[in-house]
């Protein structure tokens, strides 16, 4: 398995976010994670993305990433929010989910990847 750079970048961000000591800046640091590691490659840890039936590029490229960055950001700022008051120290809470983010990510991307090939390449 070979982890992919977006998916790298959306765990440190992940990881980042734990260390914040507050919430502004824990959304920051999800936010702009996410928005640096859509371009690198393809999110496989999306939580709700909505695609218009629309054939206006901007509305097929914009709101698909602002709806995937909003929910993608919103349920990791529950879980950095939940590991920061556990009982884990916050630097070994931050790297454990920070790997764990970028494994599923990688993980799930992969098995979009294979999914997606044609049947008579199996």
């Amino acid at each position: 398995m070979r982890v992919r750079p977006g998916a790298m970048v959306r765990g440190a961000g992940v990881a980042l976010a734990c260390l914040m000591p507050g919430a502004t800046a824990r959304t920051n640091a999800l936010f702009a994670a996410y928005a640096l590691g859509w371009p690198l490659s393809k999110p496989g840890l999306q939580v709700f993305v909505w695609v218009p039936d629309s054939d206006e590029p901007w509305k097929r490229a914009a709101i698909p990433f602002g709806t995937s960055v909003a929910s993608w950001s919103g349920v990791m700022f529950v879980a950095a929010t939940a590991v920061r008051r556990s009982r884990v120290p916050a630097p070994v809470a931050a790297v454990l989910l920070g790997g764990a983010v970028a494994a599923v990510d990688t993980l799930l991307a992969d098995l979009g990847d294979r999914n997606a090939a044609p049947a008579e390449d199996r």
